[in-house]
């Protein structure tokens, strides 16, 4: 306590440069006042500890839900790509078969096309192998 009083004597001096004394009332309200708030730093300390230990507690609480989030998360994405995968497969058949008929329907109609074009070639092949036999006739007789 004396020790205490002549600390908080020397800094009112220091700090206002007002001298004060032992038996000045003053001082039995500034030691008064430095035990409340030296008590209420001590209440504060502990408080804080019981608050760090509970966001300490809440902090794994959070880091277990997030792993299991991530956890969760990966099994739906898991999830999404095989359903995605069984419906590829499932339409893939459709594509094919809808493809496929249309890509024969257009084969067939060049086909035709070619066909008729490959005849009208053989008429006028044909016409004009009969012209160049008659013209050798004629030539030759």
């Amino acid at each position: 306590m004396n020790n205490d009083a002549d600390n908080i004597i020397a800094e009112v001096f220091r700090l206002t440069g007002t001298r004060i004394t032992r038996d000045d009332p003053v001082l039995a309200v500034l030691v008064i006042q430095r035990q409340s708030l030296d008590e209420f730093a001590g209440h504060l300390a502990i408080s804080h500890e019981a608050f760090l230990t509970q966001l300490a507690a809440h902090e794994q609480n959070i880091t277990e839900a997030a792993a299991k989030l991530e956890t969760y998360r990966e099994q739906l994405l898991t999830e999404l790509s095989q359903h995605a995968s069984n419906e590829i497969e499932a339409a893939e058949p459709k594509i094919y078969a809808a493809v496929s008929a249309r890509v024969m329907k257009d084969v067939e109609a060049s086909n035709e096309r070619l066909v008729g074009r490959l005849k009208k070639l053989l008429a006028i092949a044909f016409a004009v192998a009969l012209v160049l036999m008659m013209l050798f006739v004629l030539l030759v007789t």
